[in-house]
């Protein structure tokens, strides 16, 4: 292995042990200041490319073919053009604090536009999935100067969206292409444009990020209905670098699949940059990630191609692996270990993918307003079931009692439910309009999750509900408001509320409620077709919509959605249940607090229903109990 690198993220050949929560606070005894001393990300991903630059640093190939043409990069090749990027950028009459948003899904030029843009000026990656007006506001909030999206493509809308979405803006801000690795560069390619430029040297002055100042913009989920933009600081990325490392023990040889956004905070660190700063080998199996039904038919045959180490996923990802297991491929490569986020993994899955892969599964909680995750399952520890680990060591968290207002009444006993709040290194600089800060980013620096859980004995946290109501399909956060707001633009409806029904693979899916304005008639497809043409993210678009004669309110006429959430719950667990060959009853619980819980009550049945029942229910993350009479 090479010398360990100054700063942050610096590899090592031994990591201290990580087994409870007694070896995070061993871990802190040695002040963070010590364990990093620079705090400029876009330098450590200079320091990852120039470790090896013959290293390979990307292998891309069209659309999940795993035997078609690969596309490669060295790190040598990585940092020249990152850095002729950059030059491009400041030549260009981009400031240091000017955004340069990029729209793009997963190419290699992707990879040199977001270190080269970290090295010139504020990077902006938006969801290349949302139309032309989502775009547009984006665009508007964060006074974008220029923005690099995708070439045409087929497949894609990113180019048209763009286009319309710039000429909306009475700005008018510059549009540069990036093509995808498999096509000829288009006119006025980011990369080809950079060429003329030097790849040796910055020809601009360019001063070492501090701890606190924004390296990017990042977008999260409102309860608006409109993303909110969050303050990406140089010292959370920093952080986040050596936290991966310390909890997933990265080497040099590491190797990973980079099938993930690099919009969605997870995909632009965990499973992009940090690998990048790291000196690791990425692979991008297609255009198209993880969507790519392809890609996900020869993912274990990508494993042993290219002796992929690390791997993560959302639990929509693994639990469609666990039930398409390898055959004769060899994934010996594979670590013992590997992450995943979002909501809690199903116990029957997770045990599924463990036995597929040899690898134990660690879980995670976090958040964009953190700079990713904050707790992780320990990796030399015990995993436990429907929690999501430990905190990240210099990490701080408390579960408190919130009253009127967001005041903190008081912290939480062991195993009392009440709000999340996160501290420490990782937590960003705020949002950009500085009005949605309050209740949010408080004073003490603590940020207010509005998750709510609880915390074990031994440190483990639980996630037992959401205050702000986010529906997680998959780790892809949906704001229902977009539903809703969608919904409620047709003349038939009066009310309109969405949440998640749970699903076995994707953790939870949209559906929605609504009411009708009186004597009006319309189907529920008819509404499904209107609102999907008017939410911008496929994801959001709800599975299913059912028509009430009466939405449950709350005094203050708010849709009382913990009561829709049983509901949906019934109706999922309903529906699965009716291959039981005995009599049961179903009841559903949801105090807004503790979150959902189904108790099934069986009648006279056989082993083989009792066993079935247990299969069945375990294959969601809604906790249950199952009694036998």
């Amino acid at each position: 292995m090479s010398r360990p690198l100054p700063g942050a993220g610096a590899l090592k050949d031994h990591y201290e042990p990580l087994r409870n929560l007694a070896d995070v606070e061993a871990i802190e005894k040695i002040p963070l200041e010590q364990r990093i001393t620079r705090w400029d990300f876009a330098l450590n991903l200079l320091e990852g490319c120039r470790a090896e630059p013959s290293r390979i640093a990307l292998y891309a190939t069209h659309n999940g073919n795993v035997d078609g043409e690969v596309r490669t990069w060295t790190f040598g090749e990585l940092e020249q053009r990152a850095i002729q990027c950059a030059n491009f950028l400041r030549a260009s009459g981009m400031g240091a604090d000017d955004v340069v948003a990029i729209v793009s899904p997963t190419v290699p030029g992707l990879f040199a536009a977001m270190i080269g843009g970290l090295l010139a000026v504020r990077v902006f990656p938006i969801n290349w999935m949302l139309d032309a007006h989502a775009l547009a506001d984006l665009m508007h909030r964060a006074q974008v100067k220029m923005v690099i999206a995708l070439a045409p493509t087929q497949g894609f809308s990113v180019w048209e969206n763009v286009q319309a979405a710039i000429a909306s803006l009475s700005s008018q801000p510059k549009l540069v292409t990036l093509h995808e690795a498999f096509n000829e560069p288009a006119k006025d390619d980011l990369l080809a444009a950079a060429s003329e430029f030097p790849s040796d040297r910055l020809t601009f002055p360019r001063e070492t990020a501090k701890r606190d100042s924004i390296a990017c913009y990042v977008h999260s989920g409102g309860t608006t209905g409109h993303p909110k933009i969050v303050k990406i600081l140089h010292g959370g990325m920093v952080f986040r670098h050596w936290a991966a490392n310390n909890g997933l023990a990265f080497t040099r040889d590491d190797v990973v699949l980079s099938d993930t956004p690099l919009f969605h905070i997870g995909g632009l660190l965990v499973r992009g940059l940090v690998n990048t700063a790291n000196g690791n080998t990425a692979v991008i199996p297609s255009i198209f990630g993880a969507r790519d039904k392809t890609y996900i038919a020869n993912y274990w045959r990508y494993i042993e191609r290219f002796g992929i180490t690390q791997v993560s996923g959302v639990p929509t990802t693994l639990s469609v692996l666990a039930k398409n297991p390898p055959t004769t491929e060899n994934i010996s490569s594979l670590r013992p270990y590997f992450a995943t986020g979002s909501t809690a993994m199903a116990p029957a899955v997770q045990d599924r993918v463990s036995e597929v892969t040899g690898a134990q599964v660690l879980q995670s909680y976090g958040m964009t307003e953190n700079t990713s995750h904050c707790t992780l399952d320990p990796r030399d520890g015990e995993v436990r079931r429907r929690c999501s680990g430990i905190r990240v060591p210099y990490v701080k968290m408390r579960i408190v009692k919130m009253g009127e207002g967001g005041t903190i009444l008081r912290d939480c006993d062991v195993d009392e439910i009440g709000m999340v709040l996160v501290g420490g290194p990782g937590v960003a600089g705020g949002y950009l309009d500085p009005s949605q800060d309050k209740g949010a980013f408080l004073p003490d620096g603590f940020f207010v999750s509005g998750d709510l859980g609880s915390v074990d004995a031994d440190g483990y946290l639980r996630i037992s509900g959401r205050q702000k109501d986010l529906i997680i399909r998959g780790g892809h956060n949906i704001e229902p408001g977009l539903i809703e707001e969608a919904l409620l633009q047709s003349p038939y409806v009066a009310l309109a509320a969405a949440v998640g029904k749970p699903d076995t693979h994707a953790g939870e899916l949209p559906i929605a409620y609504v009411e009708l304005h009186p004597g009006m008639q319309v189907s529920a497809d008819e509404l499904l077709s209107f609102a999907s043409e008017r939410i911008p993210e496929r994801p959001a678009v709800p599975k299913e919509i059912f028509i009430l004669d009466k939405l449950p309110l709350t005094s203050v006429g708010k849709p009382m959605k913990h009561v829709l959430q049983m509901d949906a719950a019934k109706r999922v667990f309903e529906s699965a249940l009716q291959t039981l060959t005995c009599k049961w009853s179903l009841d559903i619980s949801n105090t807004g607090g503790s979150g959902l819980h189904s108790k099934l009550q069986l009648h006279k049945a056989s082993s083989a229903d009792r066993q079935a029942a247990e299969q069945i229910l375990s294959s969601y993350s809604v906790p249950y109990d199952i009694a036998v009479d």
